[in-house]
């Protein structure tokens, strides 16, 4: 059995800390920061957070050809094959990528496209890129900067570890480390001009989600041709991340910088709605269905709110999304491999707030499945269930009160 690896954007995080994702002006590069400018930099950081400096930080300047072998290299060394395979089918089977996608080769070339600069934190060292912009390189060091710092006081790969294979509190702790950088980032720029988020005038300012990619598809070719559930899950950590960041600020002022990584979100519903951390919400997890006969777990995981979220939106519509998404209770699932012909069966169960938010989603996911499948044909169909087939087998659906329960790609009909 294999345990799903915490979605795409802990792909990244298992091989370094990434930098700033942002759009910026172009401008001629600017030349390789000093120490000087590095250890300001870091001072400043330190008495916004209260985290103390331990050590001078190494830096290089890197090119491009040495960030992809660079991200070859440690894909090839952090993850396992099968992680990245299990994640793969995962995604392949929810209908959230086509067929034929690549996840490793995307991962690579998106990182290679979009990283102005980034720590590593197996070598505590900065690599500052040759080729971004002034202004991305500007505000990348910074962003970076907020890691090397929260690195020597908690140690992000110990606290990214501790997660396991929880691919929800994996992406919450995900999101603690980007959107804590995130966060330091806008308050660094706005301190230099005599603001702080703590006004909500300049929250307000700052803190506005636009759109998260650019428009300019020459400028980042890969990240707008992206599946949609590769580009929210990539920008979760950033643009909810600060947001989360924010509302924990507010709350408890400079103490929130370390609190969210001595009681860490439990996962992305938290992250969406702080009220949720500060109450302690858990997710839960439906009961499955064991597997059927001559068959067996093959890969198992958890769907949060942003799942959820991204699969309304990519089959229905936005509206829907922020709809029923916030009513997510929990949900996991289970893909089973038959031993004679190795035929992978999904089983995925959802739980709601109530059973009219559950009623919504079993009508969403009937709409869900049609899309996803080029052709669905429907064997017996009533308030409560439906049965029928499409080119990846045999399935059915079917709510039982505020649990929504759906089988997909079986040979046999239900």
């Amino acid at each position: 059995m294999i345990r799903r690896v915490a979605r795409f954007a802990a792909i990244v995080a298992a091989i370094f800390v990434s930098g700033a994702w942002q759009q910026s002006p172009l401008r001629p590069a600017s030349k390789l920061p000093d120490a000087a400018e590095i250890n300001s930099i870091l001072q400043q950081l330190s008495q916004i957070t209260g985290f103390k400096i331990k050590r001078e930080l190494p830096f290089e300047l890197v090119t491009r050809e040495q960030v992809n072998r660079f991200l070859k290299d440690q894909i090839r060394r952090t993850i396992k094959p099968e992680e990245i395979r299990a994640e793969e089918i995962t995604l392949k089977k929810f209908g959230f990528v086509p067929a034929d996608f690549d996840l490793k080769q995307t991962t690579i070339d998106l990182l290679t496209e979009q990283a102005a600069a980034f720590y590593d934190f197996h070598r505590k060292k900065l690599f500052i890129s040759d080729w971004a912009t002034e202004n991305m390189r500007s505000a990348a060091l910074v962003h970076e900067l907020a890691h090397a710092l929260a690195d020597e006081n908690f140690s992000i790969q110990k606290y990214l570890d501790q997660a396991g294979d929880n691919s929800e509190e994996s992406l919450a702790r995900q999101t603690v480390v980007e959107g804590q950088a995130s966060w330091l980032m806008l308050e660094f720029a706005a301190r230099r001009i005599g603001k702080s988020l703590a006004d909500p005038a300049t929250a307000r300012e700052y803190l506005s989600n636009g759109d998260s990619g650019s428009d300019n598809d020459s400028e980042y070719p890969v990240f707008n041709k992206a599946p949609l559930y590769l580009k929210e899950t990539l920008m979760f950590p950033y643009e909810a991340g600060q947001n989360f960041q924010q509302a924990i600020f507010l709350t408890d002022g400079k103490a929130a910088f370390a609190r969210v990584f001595r009681e860490p979100p439990l996962d992305t519903a938290q992250i969406l709605h702080p009220p949720r951390y500060f109450d302690g919400v858990k997710p839960v997890t439906p009961e499955l269905p064991h597997p059927v006969k001559h068959s067996k777990s093959y890969v198992v995981g958890m769907l949060g709110e942003l799942d959820e979220r991204i699969l309304l939106e990519q089959y229905i519509d936005r509206a829907t999304a922020d709809d029923l998404g916030p009513k997510l209770v929990g949900a996991n699932y289970r893909i089973d491999k038959s031993k004679p012909d190795g035929r992978l069966m999904l089983v995925y169960a959802s739980e709601w707030r109530d059973g009219e938010s559950a009623a919504s989603y079993f009508r969403a996911y009937q709409t869900v499945l049609k899309k996803k499948w080029k052709r669905l044909d429907v064997i017996s169909a009533s308030a409560d269930r439906v049965t029928g087939k499409a080119e990846d087998g045999y399935f059915l659906l079917r709510r039982e009160g505020s649990i929504v329960l759906s089988e997909e790609g079986f040979p046999e009909p239900f």
